[in-house]
């Protein structure tokens, strides 16, 4: 067991560190050929690149339950640990997107949900979530604001870190992220060897919170530093990236057959996306109450899919 967890701790880091190098390495080259900042910050603020290669790799291996349940486990930590950690550490309330971008997520989970409700989502089924999460981006490609916080990030994440030449920067930091997903997969796949937890819930809790640790960062620096809408940006894209996208490429790879686990950390997925996103339509902003109100729901998740 003891040798899981350092698999587990190790494969974090290691996605972690190449997700940073993949990001900066696509920043730069953004920069350099004119390609529109806000469009490349969708897709990698809204696909987490960590959680979107470990799913794809328990997909490759046949471990189906794991890569629904890491994809769903992805929004379900964002959604609860994540952005409650922002709530409360914010010194004042976060502001409400637009309207449009808050409701877009819920055809996403919509979609998710009618892929999911025989328990099987197939390539033919996976086609049709990666096509609905193309349609998502070019919708939020429109919203002008957004696309401004997302510039200003893009730039920032260009300028930082090593002035390595941009193919070496992005290469190695996918290689990482590779390497990284394929060590944390491991982890998983030991734990549910050696415990009684079904593989949807290693997927979802162990996994996809291991996966998402960055997102903390993610969600609380920008908020502290007064960029909101980056903080929620990512909030809302990650629920249409991993309910749409991130599941059709995994079904793609290998038909999913998703278990109890699995889908229960969907239905806490959609759960907290309509707690946030009702706080938000209702009152137009989210404070420490609603903080700590998806900490408890997740909470209360884990004691309940454990035992699932």
């Amino acid at each position: 067991m003891a040798y899981a967890v350092l698999l587990l701790l190790g494969g974090a880091a290691v996605l972690t560190a190449g997700a940073e190098a993949a990001i900066r390495g696509a920043g730069r080259l953004a920069l350099e050929r004119g390609l529109s900042p806000f469009l490349l910050g969708a897709l990698l603020f809204g696909v987490d690149i960590e959680s979107l290669g470990a799913a794809l790799i328990a997909a490759g291996r046949g471990q189906t339950s794991i890569a629904a349940g890491e994809a769903f486990g992805t929004v379900v930590f964002l959604f609860s640990a994540a952005f409650g950690a922002a709530l409360l550490l914010a010194r004042e309330p976060i502001e409400s997107p637009a309207p449009t971008m808050v409701l877009l997520p819920a055809a996403a989970l919509a979609i998710g949900a009618e892929a999911l409700s025989d328990s099987v989502v197939t390539r033919p089924e996976g086609f049709g979530l990666v096509a609905m999460y193309v349609l998502y981006v070019n919708l939020v490609v429109r919203e002008s604001r957004a696309a401004r916080v997302a510039a200003e990030r893009i730039e920032r994440e260009a300028q930082e870190g090593p002035r390595l030449p941009i193919p070496v920067l992005l290469g190695a930091g996918l290689a990482l992220v590779y390497l990284g997903a394929t060590v944390l997969v491991s982890g998983g796949v030991r734990i549910l060897d050696r415990t009684s937890l079904s593989a949807g819930f290693v997927g979802a809790a162990v996994i996809g919170a291991l996966a998402s640790a960055d997102e903390v960062l993610l969600e609380v620096l920008p908020v502290r530093r007064g960029l909101p809408d980056l903080a929620t940006g990512n909030l809302f894209g990650t629920v249409a990236a991993f309910t749409t996208g991130v599941l059709g490429l995994a079904a793609l790879v290998h038909p999913l057959q998703v278990d109890s686990a699995a889908a229960s950390a969907f239905v806490a997925a959609a759960a907290l996306y309509a707690v946030v996103a009702t706080v938000f339509l209702t009152r137009g902003r989210a404070g420490k109450l609603t903080g700590l109100v998806v900490l408890a729901g997740y909470g209360g998740w884990i004691v309940w899919a454990s035992g699932v």
